[in-house]
Order: structure tokens, then C-alpha cells, then sequence
């Protein structure tokens, strides 16, 4: 899809696909993450995917599928088909906000209705900050896994005290948006107008990278790497060449890293609050 800031735009052939795909299995990448909002993703890893070898795959439920118990269940159903496995490792609700809807209930027997047929392992949903975990586990206290935005410029979450706490009560936490969208990878001349703002924080952070001989790429890695709730990071490539670098990747981070990379403005580490 064309997606992702830094996206250019160019999208992957079948061919490329599942080149990805197969190096990813080969080469010990075995989980898969995916969302009704993803277009075809769902029939594309059921087509590709190497099923001998147990891959375990997420799914992400839209508004649209969410309207009753019902509906929740036969769309569960369904993107397990499209994907060709026995059960679903989770199934997220993908706006944490349809929570504090008029259709919490449905969703709520919806949601657990799927785990009791057995359709997906265990329910998450997709959030934003620390305080909507919370929200969000108050009202469904059955959710289990929660994927957060974390990141090197961001790092609302990483000290949290009630996160971990929840960790440590059971609860997985996996983080996304660890390069922001691909902004803070890209070269300062390529950011765009509307998000200019962030152009001195990440020379910072791309200063601090070239003092310490290491890539933009690997700081960000190392700091998703060291938070200690993390049970796994989301990544989303755009060639084969890209996962094979990020996956030979296994940097520590260097000494003083935080007292030398300043933290974005709160305005820049929501991507829904970029304004065109």
C-alpha cells in the first residue's frame, strides 16, 4: 500500500512479496501482522505464507466490522479462512476509541466469543498512549495485548510505571511506529513542508547516530530493543532489502543517548494529527 510518509509511493509486485515473505520464514521472521484496513493483505499471506511452518498472525478488526457480536465473530471467521490457519494468534480491535461507543457490549461478547470458539488466541487492541490502555482495559479487562507507539523521539510510554505493572500481571505490550512513519529515517531535505518542525530533532538524533558510528535505522532498533515491558516490535518494510538490513541489526544503545537526543513536540508523535 502507499503508505507511510516516507512512502514513495511505489508498490510492491506479487513477485516481490513474496520474496519477502519467503526470507522472513527462512530467516526466523514467523509472525505476521495485518488488518482489515490493510486492502488484501489477508488473501496475499494466505497465498504465500509457508503454512508447514506454524506462522502466527494478528488481525485487526475495522469500525465497519464491529457493529454486532455477530458480525465480530463471522469477520473473525472469514480472515482466518483468507489466511489459511487454524486460529488467529490475536485479534485487535484496531480504534481504540469504538471502546467508548454505544456498541461496547456487542464488541465485548463479540470479542470473547471469538476466543471461546477458539477463532483467535487472545483480543487486543491498538492504542495510543498509556492512558487508553488503561481506558481500554478498564472497560474490556479480557484484552491481553496491546500494541503501543513507542519511539527514540517519542518516548511517552517507556518508563511507565502501570504499564509495566500490567506486564508483569500477564499482559503483552508490542510496540509500532518505532521509525514514526518512516519520518525519522528520512533526509532532512526530503521531510515535508507540513512537518518541518520536526527537521531539528531528528538532525539531532542523525548527528548523535554519525558520532557514534552507527545509522539512524540502528538507534531506533536498539531503543525499541531495550525497553523491558516489550514482548515484540512491529515493522513494516518496503523492499527485501530493507528487512535483510534490519534484521542482521542487533546494536546496543550508546552511552548518554538520552541526555543527548531531545524528544519531538507532543503535535508531531500522533501521525493522525499531521495537518496537510
Amino acid at each position: 500500500m502507499d503508505y507511510g510518509v516516507a512512502n514513495k509511493g511505489k508498490l510492491l509486485s506479487k513477485a516481490d512479496v513474496k520474496a519477502i515473505i519467503d526470507w522472513a520464514q527462512k530467516n526466523g521472521i514467523n509472525h505476521f501482522d495485518t488488518a482489515l484496513a490493510y486492502g488484501d493483505v489477508a488473501e496475499t499471506l494466505g497465498t504465500y505464507l509457508n503454512h508447514s511452518l506454524n506462522p502466527s498472525i494478528d488481525s485487526k478488526l475495522d469500525e465497519k466490522s464491529c457493529q454486532s457480536k455477530d458480525l465480530i465473530v463471522k469477520t473473525a471467521i472469514e480472515i482466518r479462512e483468507k489466511l489459511g490457519v487454524d486460529q488467529l494468534s490475536v485479534l485487535y480491535l484496531h480504534n481504540e476509541e469504538i471502546l467508548q461507543s454505544s456498541l461496547v457490549s456487542e464488541i465485548s461478547n463479540g470479542l470473547k466469543e471469538v476466543v471461546n470458539l477458539g477463532i483467535a488466541k487472545k483480543i487486543g487492541v491498538s492504542v495510543y498512549s498509556e492512558a487508553s490502555v488503561l481506558k481500554c482495559k478498564a472497560v474490556l479487562p479480557e484484552l491481553s495485548v496491546f500494541q503501543v507507539p513507542e519511539n527514540i523521539l517519542d518516548r511517552r510510554i517507556a518508563s511507565s510505571t502501570a504499564i509495566q505493572n500490567l506486564a508483569e500481571s500477564g499482559n503483552t505490550f508490542v510496540i509500532r511506529s518505532i521509525f514514526l512513519q518512516g519520518l525519522l529515517l528520512m533526509e532532512l531535505g526530503e521531510i515535508p513542508p507540513h512537518l518541518v518542525s520536526a527537521k531539528a530533532k531528528i538532525q539531532e538524533l542523525k548527528s548523535f547516530a554519525r558520532d557514534n558510528s552507527l545509522s539512524v535505522l540502528q538507534i531506533c532498533l536498539a531503543y525499541a530493543n531495550s525497553i523491558s515491558w516489550a514482548s515484540g516490535i512491529v515493522i513494516g518494510v518496503a523492499s527485501l532489502n530493507q528487512l535483510i538490513e534490519i534484521k542482521r541489526i542487533s546494536p546496543s544503545l550508546p552511552n548518554e543517548w538520552e541526555s543527548k537526543i531531545s524528544i519531538l513536540p507532543q503535535e508531531l508523535v500522533d501521525p493522525r494529527k499531521w495537518s496537510l
